[in-house]
């Protein structure tokens, strides 16, 4: 299998994806406002049939389009907190009616290749800008760890501490939207949302500390990933649709261990 380099660009691309996505994504999980990773992969989508139809860059039209949509997302988050969810709800349903209709003007073949993703066919370029993606998100949460911490669980707090949220929020929101719109070409924009979620609730089930849920999400996704595309390669199914397989698989498992230990704990416990 890795004898072919295909293959291997593969690998390589599906571990840096695997790394940056749910790190980006953790922080929407956490703002709870997981499903706006599906609106953004959808609005990926709507970029990348804009871009088809107009004759323009698909992978450009679509990361503008992610970072306008997460905008949406955070200007009506922000204007209706109680309802947070109806940006999610408006974006994504502007989103598959603009891929809906203009998909048809596009080119077949190259449209459907952003549904379930093309990883067995990247380039080198590819694994040059998904490696600089990965970096430039480690970067952001390595130095930024606390403030994000902040800005998920106390956000009116953190801008008495001084911490320059709406900045912190926007950087965030140019990551994730560029996270989105990369993977979509690579891993598909039907299955992006699972490792950008999957993987961090997932980890949650652990109950460990925000730092080791981040690292723990981080493993998960990349074994995700790793076995995805290895099955992908033996039972000649699509790497995308077993990546998020896979990593469904993964939450069950965490989810069922996390009952049983539970139940064996209470069971443990005398009887008052």
């Amino acid at each position: 299998m890795l004898s072919y380099e295909f293959m291997r660009l593969a690998f390589v691309v599906g571990i840096l994806l695997g790394i940056a996505l749910p790190l980006v994504g953790s922080t929407a999980v956490f703002k709870r406002l997981s499903s706006s990773g599906d609106a953004l992969a959808h609005s990926s989508l709507a970029g990348v049939a804009i871009g088809l139809t107009a004759g323009m860059n698909p992978l450009l039209v679509s990361v503008i389009a992610c970072i306008v949509s997460f905008l949406i997302i955070e200007f009506v988050r922000k204007k209706f907190p109680k309802f947070s969810e109806l940006g999610v709800t408006v974006v994504l349903s502007a989103s598959v009616g603009l891929a809906g209709v203009l998909s048809g003007f596009a080119r077949t073949g190259n449209f459907e290749s952003y549904l379930f993703g093309s990883i067995l066919l990247v380039d080198s370029m590819e694994v040059v800008l998904a490696a600089v993606l990965c970096g430039l998100v480690l970067l952001f949460y390595i130095l930024f760890h606390n403030q994000i911490f902040a800005l998920i669980y106390q956000e009116s707090e953190a801008k008495v501490q001084g911490i320059k949220t709406n900045l912190l929020s926007l950087v965030h929101s140019l990551l994730l939207s560029i996270v989105i719109a990369i993977s979509a070409k690579t891993i598909g924009a039907l299955v992006v949302s699972s490792l950008i979620a999957i993987p961090v609730a997932a980890s949650l089930q652990a109950k460990l500390s925000y730092k080791w849920t981040l690292i723990l999400s981080v493993i998960l996704s990349v074994v995700s990933v790793l076995a995805g595309i290895t099955i992908s390669y033996y039972a000649d199914w699509k790497p995308g649709a077993s990546i998020a397989l896979f990593g469904v698989a993964l939450f069950f498992l965490l989810l069922l261990y996390r009952i049983v230990s539970e139940a064996f704990v209470r069971a443990k416990k005398p009887n008052k």
